[in-house]
């Protein structure tokens, strides 16, 4: 399974655009093209055009609009209210120096709690499932299959991949963001990440 999850940050319209025009690739091309073709007969392709659809209408307002648009975390204007749902997941929230700010009209407002948002909650348990009480997600389209989300690497039999696409920063991230230690799996992670940042330029 691929999972992909676009415009997840509301002024970002282009992913949304780009994700659609790849499904819309996928399908036309299917009895047409090979590589479309034996893509969709070998792979199953969860594609979340919007993950932040009411941030969208915010943006498409006027506004530079990032985050969602809850607005029952403080008393802030009526431009920086909302969390910022990129940074509203459960593993290591708020972990990152410097990577998401507890102040509710920050830019990058991480929420009250981990998971606190709607749309983060609903996205969290279609990709990864619920928690089984120990941290680890069981029952999604790309359960974890590892007991220590921090220490234990994916095994190498599991078949799925997610990506998480911005239009801004022109980077490929993998993990860790919040430690200089390289995650388990990080030579095939960096090695995934500098193949699409070679694709795509």
């Amino acid at each position: 399974a691929m999972v992909v999850v676009a415009s997840i940050h509301a002024r970002e319209y282009t992913p949304a655009e780009v994700l659609t025009r790849f499904a819309e690739g996928l399908v036309e091309g299917y009895g047409s093209d090979a590589e479309a073709t034996w893509l969709l007969d070998n792979f199953r392709f969860h594609l979340i055009l919007q993950g932040n659809p009411d941030g969208r209408v915010k943006a498409e307002s006027g506004l530079s609009w990032r985050k969602n648009v809850d607005d029952s975390n403080g008393s802030c204007s009526a431009t920086s209210y909302g969390v910022d749902l990129n940074r509203n997941f459960p593993f290591q929230w708020h972990q990152t120096p410097g990577g998401s700010s507890g102040n509710a009209c920050g830019s990058t407002y991480r929420g009250p709690s981990l998971v606190s948002e709607a749309e983060t909650q609903d996205l969290l348990r279609y990709v990864a499932g619920i928690p089984d009480g120990g941290g680890v997600y069981r029952g999604g389209v790309l359960p974890d299959l590892r007991n220590d989300p921090v220490n234990d690497p994916a095994p190498a039999s599991y078949h799925g991949l997610f990506l998480d696409l911005h239009s801004s920063a022109r980077t490929v991230l993998w993990p860790w963001s919040y430690s200089t230690s390289p995650s388990p799996n990080a030579t095939a992670l960096q090695t995934l990440g500098r193949r699409l940042a070679w694709y795509n330029g």
